[in-house]
């Protein structure tokens, strides 16, 4: 099989390998309203200069009705031109402004560039005029989504030779990572990633293997990396600062000659030409403008922040479940390549994230690691009718847990711990259970504390549950732990058996929180997008001959971090790590396919 180029889609798994090209400075094709910018001179002779009407200009294009053109002069991307002697030009609504060279090589400096901003403000406003960048020798990759994946896809891409552009819905950048802890983990033993974690085998290994060496890949952008530590009993990784992590990642972005603009959203992807994309976008919440490139990546957080698909897929309790992650993460990605026909995964209704204390807590999205209850698979977890609804030790942390939380009535669970739970300290990295219950009760959340399990349970009607049914469940929990029969319990309780037994008792309200989903966009291991009738199922228990197995991707189309579906169905590996080795692998592909044409 092999890769088509010139054709809809690239059947087949074929590697591509990328050769070098000189590094552009401008996205090809950028279009805005209202003025326009032509793109670098087809010699990169430097004639320059403003031109109106509709007469031809030395290496500019004609322009029509009232159109304003300037070539970028210095030959971006040459030897010679202003990007090779290392100056840096300004930038106006993210399309550089190169100084004026003219034929005898003289050069108008500032006054000229203060000129062509005072001219483009001009303009703005004015009606049929547009923004346009044209492109240069190099490959356009487009990156939506500057989070995680999307900032190391750009260093990638810009590494590989490619001339790239990010653009971010938010008007801060990072995405969820922002309000993370920093700890890029994986598994340390693929033996443990196979027994702990389902999902794509493929993509698994392909992050565990390339962890680490890629930990040292962003060290070497300027990210201060920590020393490799354990996390748990399965896992290794290395902390990061997550502001520093977007500020050494942006300036690198920079230095390569890349451009990142916030506060632009995707609304609708298009293929063109059978090679590239427009891409449509809104800059405000009237202008919209295209945007072209040769190759896509989409990395836009997964689609935790969409309620209709959410409720679609995970759970009907979107008015009660915590977004405990960035607002911006509303599955544009995954609907753009959906409606050009994008295969999905299986698992579209798993996600990662933890429990925290429920209302009436009040918190901000700087303190969710604080009020994240990470104890629930030790603890006894109760819905709302006093009963035990899943194994509560299932899966690596207490992420399975939530997951079912979610599920249950107002998303709500109760928490009931020990003395001899509460004052655990070896098992949590981050905070001991008695921690997390402090610091949750002091932002106002719902926290019993009694001598005796019967006044626990008695006291529990305040918040809507049956006594009874609260202390029958708790009995004859302890009751299996003491005779060893906790695995035939309904649900069974597998690991973590710790009775409630020692005093006092705590009982905590949590409430399910969403982190990103886990399901998503179906990709092969160089993070091209499948073509959904050009694949087969995806069905685990397939049973098909050899030759009938056939996998078609778009061409130059990517996705890197929550957008990619299947790389944890249940169970978690790590986000940040994942978001990592997607969104390099995804950015040196695209620079690689996107150009061969």
């Amino acid at each position: 099989m092999h890769a088509g180029q010139g054709s809809p889609d690239t059947c087949g798994t074929q590697q591509h390998a990328g050769g070098g090209a000189a590094t552009g400075g401008a996205i090809g094709r950028f279009r805005e309203r209202p003025i326009s910018i032509a793109g670098a001179h087809p010699r990169g002779d430097g004639d320059c200069g403003w031109r109106a009407g509709g007469q031809s200009t030395p290496g500019g294009s004609r322009c029509r009705r009232r159109t304003y053109s300037r070539p970028v002069c210095g030959g971006i991307g040459r030897a010679g031109g202003a990007a090779a002697q290392g100056t840096r030009p300004p930038s106006c609504m993210g399309v550089r402004l190169w100084p004026y060279s003219g034929p005898a090589g003289g050069r108008r400096g500032a006054s000229w560039r203060r000129a062509g901003v005072a001219l483009y403000m001009r303009f703005k406003a004015r009606r049929g005029l547009k923004l346009e960048a044209k492109p240069t020798d190099a490959p356009a990759v487009l990156i939506v989504g500057g989070g995680m994946a999307g900032l190391c896809a750009a260093v990638s891409a810009l590494e590989a030779g490619a001339a790239v552009t990010v653009i971010e819905k938010s008007k801060r950048l990072g995405g969820s990572m922002r309000l993370s802890n920093g700890l890029v983990w994986t598994f340390k033993e693929a033996s443990a990633l196979r027994s702990e974690v389902r999902g794509n085998e493929s993509l698994q290994d392909m992050v565990f293997e390339s962890h680490l060496q890629d930990l040292g890949w962003l060290e070497s952008q300027g990210v201060e990396c920590g020393p490799v530590r354990p996390f748990q009993w399965y896992g290794q990784g290395r902390t990061v600062a997550p502001d520093q992590v977007i500020s050494a990642m942006v300036r690198r972005v920079e230095l390569l000659g890349g451009r990142i603009r916030t506060d632009v959203a995707m609304h609708r992807l298009r293929p063109v030409r059978n090679w590239g994309y427009e891409v449509d976008v809104y800059l405000s919440e009237t202008d919209t403008s295209t945007l072209e490139a040769d190759a896509v990546i989409l990395a836009t957080g997964g689609f935790q922040g969409n309620p209709e698909l959410v409720a679609r897929w995970i759970t009907s309790e979107t008015d009660n479940i915590y977004l405990r992650a960035n607002p911006w993460s509303t599955g544009d990605g995954l609907t753009a390549a959906m409606e050009l026909g994008a295969a999905l995964t299986r698992g579209m209704g798993e996600f990662y994230g933890h429990a925290m204390a429920a209302p009436p807590a009040r918190f901000g999205p700087r303190q969710f690691s604080d009020m994240t209850q990470r104890y629930g698979n030790y603890a006894l977890a109760l819905n709302l009718s006093g009963r035990r609804f899943v194994d509560e030790s299932a899966g690596t942390g207490e992420e399975a847990l939530n997951a079912e939380i979610a599920r249950q009535e107002k998303a709500t669970a109760i928490y009931i711990i020990d003395n001899d739970i509460a004052a655990m300290s070896r098992e949590f990295v981050l905070a001991p259970p008695h921690v997390s219950v402090t610091r949750a009760e002091a932002a106002g959340a719902s926290v019993l504390r009694k001598d005796s399990i019967e006044a626990l349970a008695d006291s529990l009607k305040a918040w809507g549950l049956p006594a009874q049914e609260v202390l029958n469940t708790i009995q004859a929990f302890n009751t299996a732990l003491a005779a060893g029969t906790a695995d035939q319990l309904v649900p069974p309780r597998r690991r973590n058996l710790h009775p409630i037994a020692t005093a006092p008792f705590t009982a905590v309200k949590v409430r399910a929180g969403i982190t990103f989903t886990c399901g998503g966009l179906a990709t092969d291991v160089d993070m091209r997008v499948l073509r959904r009738t050009g694949t087969v199922s995806t069905l685990p228990m397939l049973l098909a001959d050899t030759a009938d197995v056939d996998y078609c991707a778009f061409p130059n189309l990517y996705a890197a971090g929550c957008d990619v579906g299947g790389l944890s169905n249940r169970g978690y590996m790590g986000g940040l790590a994942c978001a990592l080795v997607t969104g390099r692998k995804a950015g040196a592909q695209a620079a690689a396919s996107a150009r061969v044409r």
